[in-house]
């Protein structure tokens, strides 16, 4: 009794701070009890502190009491308010809570702590593993963007209505693991004959992209702190995809003949070896005949595997396409990986793995474990574009535009960078490497160049050790217009620095 006749001069709450909307999606209750909740975690309405009756409350926000009535047993049930019968309701005594949740938030804003992650995940947000690009619409001169303006999406169309067509009751069962019978026989005949590769159709495992492909290859062939071989500088998502099956990276140079070969004397014997043979990302050199060899009589005396990313050796614009490493080989020692992204279009997940036969069962069931089968009706898609001569049609107009947009680009970069670029000779690719004065900071070159809406990433972004500043351009998705108006863009940026 004592206590109630207490609280009855305990100070009462005017609420004058809360304010309904009824013009809000949330409802009037859901709005009063979130701003009461506000003002008690706040530190405004304090412990031992009188709410306002739910008379006087209808009166004062012009509501209904049983929205209050609500709004406040929801705040009784979930601990912030305490009802006192005869005497009315009061805000809890939740200091100890006040000072956690001030201690929280302080301690958040003071760091920009992000939650606890593994380890793994750790080395993927401090290190560089994919250039920051926005996921809007593609601007100048982001590299390796297919010209998507010029796909052929009738054929494409007319392809998938002919599978579903054909296979409409097979496409809706689930798949095999390693993909469709169909496109694994077509890819084999396809690269027999565009890339020399040695294989059959039951070699080929289709996967969900060429950075799934790389990711199986991690997971299948390697443990936690095996040295890995990887060309520095070189393609982030493989270093990616290596560093989350725990390899211990071991950069290796590349010279203009290609990935170099260290004396294995002073080091561990690589367990795989990761290249670009065809067109060397980023750099564009290819590798000569020698050191093709002598990667192969490497990997021989080795024991090492070696990973061959031909990601879009299709594009060659100087002689007849260079023949894989993995034709050369036989296939004994390399794992070829390769995707239809860069050809068709960029969000078509079909990637593809071309591994040894002994090798054909552990792979298979490592892509049935990691997620099954990629799209059926994406499958079938693909396999008709390539057996009705629209995928091998589509690569040559392709070859024969990415020339002509090669050539606009050179002359517009000659006319607009001169002095401050220098583009070697380009043979094959969708992308040109523009080299900066050996005093430049190429990332701060291409962090302004960002602000203006250019998208040329830095080729430090793509190196484990310190090298020759530079700047990666795409030339193969923007046309003359598109590139003489960013070249001088481009020009302007680099003059007022």
């Amino acid at each position: 009794m004592l206590l109630c006749w207490l609280q009855l001069f305990m100070p009462i709450a005017t609420l004058n701070m809360v304010r309904l909307d009824r013009r809000q999606r949330e409802s009037l209750q859901t709005q009063l009890y979130r701003q009461i909740r506000r003002l008690i975690m706040s530190g405004q309405l304090t412990a031992g502190v009188r709410l306002p009756s739910t008379r006087d409350l209808v009166t004062h926000l012009g509501i209904s009491r049983n929205t209050i009535v609500y709004a406040f047993d929801q705040l009784v049930a979930e601990g912030y308010l305490e009802s006192h019968v005869g005497s009315g309701i009061y805000v809890s005594d939740l200091d100890l809570k006040q000072t956690e949740q001030r201690s929280q938030t302080s301690s958040l804003a003071k760091s920009s702590a992000a939650p606890r992650t593994s380890r793994r995940a750790q080395r993927f947000s401090t290190g560089r593993i994919s250039p920051d690009y926005p996921t809007s619409k593609v601007r100048p001169f982001r590299p390796c963007q297919p010209a998507i303006d010029h796909f052929p999406i009738r054929a494409w169309n007319r392809a998938r209505s002919h599978a579903l067509r054909l296979q409409s009751k097979e496409l809706m069962l689930e798949a095999n693991a390693a993909g469709s019978p169909r496109l694994r026989r077509a890819l084999s005949i396809y690269l027999r004959d565009a890339r020399g590769v040695r294989c059959h159709a039951d070699q080929i495992v289709i996967t969900a992209g060429a950075q799934q492909a790389l990711s199986l290859i991690g997971t299948t062939l390697l443990d936690r702190g095996d040295p890995v071989w990887i060309e520095d500088p070189g393609y982030l998502g493989a270093r990616a995809a290596l560093l989350r099956a725990g390899a211990n990276l071991i950069p290796i140079p590349t010279d203009d003949e290609g990935l170099t070969i260290p004396s294995l004397r002073h080091g561990r014997r690589p367990r795989l070896i990761y290249t670009t043979p065809s067109r060397q990302f980023p750099l564009g050199t290819t590798m000569t005949l020698p050191r093709r060899l002598a990667v192969m009589e490497f990997t021989r005396k080795s024991g090492a595997w070696v990973i061959e990313d031909d990601y879009d050796s299709e594009f060659r614009y100087v002689g007849r396409p260079v023949p894989s490493l993995q034709g050369l080989a036989s296939g004994e020692r390399v794992i070829y990986v390769g995707s239809f992204s860069k050809v068709l279009f960029a969000s078509l997940r079909l990637g593809y793995l071309v591994v040894p036969d002994h090798l054909v069962d552990v792979f298979r069931k490592a892509k049935e474990i990691h997620d099954g089968s990629s799209s059926a009706i994406d499958q079938a898609t693909a396999a008709v574009f390539i057996e009705e001569g629209f995928f091998a049609a589509h690569v040559r107009r392709m070859r024969k535009l990415y020339k002509a947009r090669l050539d606009g680009f050179l002359c517009e970069a000659k006319k607009y960078l001169s002095g401050f670029l220098t583009f070697p000779t380009i043979e094959a690719g969708m992308d040109a490497m523009g080299r900066l004065p050996a005093d430049a900071d190429d990332t701060a070159v291409s962090r302004r160049l960002r602000a203006e809406g250019i998208d040329v990433p830095p080729l430090s972004a793509y190196a484990l050790t310190p090298c020759t500043p530079g700047l990666l351009f795409g030339f193969t998705a923007f046309s003359s217009s598109e590139t003489r108006s960013a070249m001088q863009k481009v020009s302007r940026c680099l003059t007022n620095k």
